[in-house]
């Protein structure tokens, strides 16, 4: 055998094992960096979901205050997507203490009277505890110089905590 053959026999393996290698580094570049762009996008559709339910509960007082009728005191722990009777298709209702959130959903807990996200993409080595967002309702009293002894309730603000938090 010619010593050309004998060096294209060891070769051609050569060859398409390198081929085969960079088709799967290059698979998994493309795979990380959709992985990536899934991860800030579920990001930022939560970010802009929390901001939004931020501003209808705002704009909720400011009719409640122009209609002239007081926030109750009950008003800063009902659940926000029942008060604002919008929800979106990814609410998945409220959440008892003993319950594990789904991935991708909305929750209220009604206990702590949170709004609770947990991430699709995020957490997912973690168990899921990364990728868990919570927001407090939080009362904020009209604080003028007529009313600063009486707390008055005037809106409910959405304030991120820790949800691991009591």
């Amino acid at each position: 055998m010619p010593a050309r053959a004998e060096r294209l026999l060891l070769v051609a393996p050569l060859q398409r094992l390198a081929r085969w290698l960079l088709a799967l580094i290059f698979a998994n570049v493309i795979f990380i960096s959709l992985w990536h762009i899934a991860t800030d996008s579920e990001t930022q559709a939560m970010n802009t979901t929390a901001a939004h339910l931020a501003r209808s509960l705002d704009a909720l007082a400011a009719e409640n205050m122009a209609q002239g009728r007081p926030l109750d005191e009950g008003w800063a722990t009902r659940n926000p997507f029942v008060l604002l009777r919008g929800q979106q298709g990814n609410y998945c209702g409220e959440l008892a203490d003993d319950q594990t959130p789904r991935r991708g959903c909305w929750y209220f807990l009604p206990q702590q009277a949170r709004v609770l996200y947990r991430a699709r993409f995020r957490g997912w080595r973690s168990g899921g505890e990364e990728g868990v967002q919570a927001w407090q309702l939080v009362r904020l009293p009209l604080q003028t110089m007529a009313t600063a002894k009486t707390e008055r309730l005037i809106a409910v603000e959405l304030r991120a905590v820790d949800w691991t938090d009591p």
